[in-house]
């Protein structure tokens, strides 16, 4: 597996300064407020549905979830973030924690989202297999994923005028690919192997407002960390001709309106169905065993790197929590 703690550190910093939670939250407004609603439609939330929102960011997913009647935890990393969540949704609880590792019990929840979150996880099967630990069974999960490279709008512009115009030799640490999931083919197979079933794929054509096409840049450089990154690095002749670049093609391609340009940012919604059998449980306890596994043994049908699977025989644990549920 991969050496992510670079990818993590750059993560964790970048979120923390302010500005950059504060350009996100104003810069994909119009965009995330449009998929929050196509979020909450995936998990059926609505009232008596207890729902996690993982890496909650400026608490919009919350902010819908609320609005149905839900009873919401939202939950990052990011202390700007968070302050922006308790501001916007006084209604929800907001925590800070890490999604590798949610500090909540085992089926606590009806329903978790993860509005654009998961390309942010250091390790992604992990991820999900701590969403599915905190489900209950028949619960829903439902995230979030932008369109990236090759894609018509805001990041599929940005990856080709980075492609043709940027440093080569300027590089972002290793780090998961923060839009192969928007592939069913790729995104079916570690989703099921976290615990899940019934993995369903929406495709949603969300867009972002700029005052001015040379704004596009300014939105990835001031409000999106990998890109922020990879942007603020560049010599100040290949940052100009970058941002040139995009504001021709906005001109051309966006839709021109009262309060700005809209440009294309097209994004999926990926949701799914906890599974009731016991892999979760017994990959869980694994993970709590000494010298049990570990990246090195990690497979898509193991994304914890236990010695367990799927077909194994249910733990004692599982054969209890099963007998409870049988009465």
């Amino acid at each position: 597996m991969a050496d992510t703690r670079s990818f993590e550190k750059m993560e964790r910093e970048g979120w923390s300064t302010p500005a950059i939670a504060k350009g996100y939250a104003d810069g994909f407004e119009m965009a995330s407020r449009l998929v929050a609603q196509k979020l909450t439609d995936a998990v059926g939330a609505g009232p008596n549905t207890k729902v996690l929102d993982v890496c909650t960011g400026h608490g919009v997913v919350a902010a819908a979830l609320v609005a149905r009647g839900a009873t919401v935890i939202g939950l990052d990393f990011s202390e700007p973030m968070i302050a922006l969540a308790r501001s916007n949704v006084p209604d929800a609880r907001f925590v800070q924690g890490d999604a590798m590792a949610l500090d909540f019990p085992d089926e606590s929840f009806d329903a978790v989202t993860i509005g654009f979150g998961v390309p942010h996880f250091p390790d992604t099967p992990r991820g999900f297999a701590e969403a599915a630990r905190v489900l209950k069974p028949g619960g829903r999960i439902a995230f979030s994923i932008w369109h990236g490279k090759g894609s018509d709008g805001s990041f599929g512009w940005l990856f080709d005028s980075v492609g043709r115009l940027a440093d080569p030799t300027i590089t972002l640490p290793e780090g998961p690919d923060a839009h192969v999931l928007v592939d069913i083919a790729v995104a079916k197979p570690m989703v099921e192997s976290a615990g899940f079933d019934d993995v369903q794929l929406l495709e949603v054509a969300s867009e972002v407002t700029v005052p001015r096409p040379e704004a596009l840049f300014e939105l990835f450089d001031g409000g999106a960390v990998r890109a922020a990154s990879l942007l603020n690095r560049q010599p100040k002749e290949r940052r100009d001709a970058i941002q040139k670049d995009l504001a021709m093609r906005t001109r051309s391609e966006a839709t021109k309106g009262r309060q700005g340009y809209l440009v294309p940012a097209p994004s999926v919604v990926i949701s799914a169905v906890r599974t009731g059998n016991c892999l979760v449980s017994a990959i869980r306890e694994c993970q709590t065993r000494p010298g049990a596994g570990g990246p090195a043994s990690r497979t898509s049908a193991n994304p914890a790197g236990c010695s367990v699977t799927p077909t194994a025989s249910p733990t004692p644990r599982c054969g209890r929590t099963n007998a409870r549920r049988r009465r």
